[in-house]
């Protein structure tokens, strides 16, 4: 009987391998961590998540809550909400009950993943935007990558960086959970995306 003399060294090497397309497009996407030091620009682009019961979750608030410090700062002069049908509308209905003008608002209803973000935002206007990119940490690397292969660029800006009252609502311990169960996932859509898998 042949024994292996570390069982664990594959279930490492498959480890790392997991890691690695993330950690290379992680380390090239260098967001913008200062809400003042963000350039003066078109718009913001909130990228949207699941909605559930028609109501904003956390994850999806604190997204928005970046989008309307970013505007008030005066940084971009439109916000662009992007997500399914349904789900923007109830997003374009928080800005508004958070004193944001209609006309400062786009709604894009095409995004039924990240990449559609970006097809709208490239077809709707062939000559490029300055833009911001907004939604959490783990999340910018992939949409700056899958969105530079469709032609559109952006400054981004983890969404995280703006709290009002996310440290109320969750615990240390939860906020650490979350975030790990969304790196992991995260680094798994990022291998489907250099494949090609997840376009």
């Amino acid at each position: 009987m042949i024994k292996i003399k570390n069982p664990k060294r594959p279930f490492i090497i498959l480890f790392i391998l997991y890691w690695l397309p993330f950690l290379f497009i992680e380390l090239k996407s260098q967001p913008q961590e200062k809400l003042e030091a963000l350039p003066l620009s078109d718009a913001v682009i909130v990228f949207g998540t699941l909605v559930r019961d028609g109501t904003v979750s956390p994850l999806l608030k604190e997204r928005l809550d970046a989008g309307i410090a970013i505007y008030i700062k005066g940084k971009a002069l439109k916000i662009v909400v992007s997500n399914r049908k349904k789900a923007s509308i109830i997003m374009q209905e928080y800005l508004l009950e958070n004193a944001i003008p209609p006309s400062a608002i786009i709604l894009d209803t095409t995004a039924e993943k990240t990449p559609d973000t970006c097809r709208y935002e490239k077809k709707t206007y062939p000559t490029p935007r300055k833009l911001i990119f907004v939604s959490q940490g783990y999340h910018l690397a992939r949409i700056r990558y899958q969105c530079k292969k469709l032609g559109v660029t952006a400054v981004s800006f983890p969404a995280e960086n703006i709290r009002k009252q996310r440290a109320s609502l969750f615990s240390s311990f939860n906020v650490f959970t979350i975030r790990t169960k969304r790196y992991f996932r995260e680094a798994g859509l990022t291998w489907l995306a250099f494949l090609g898998i997840y376009k």
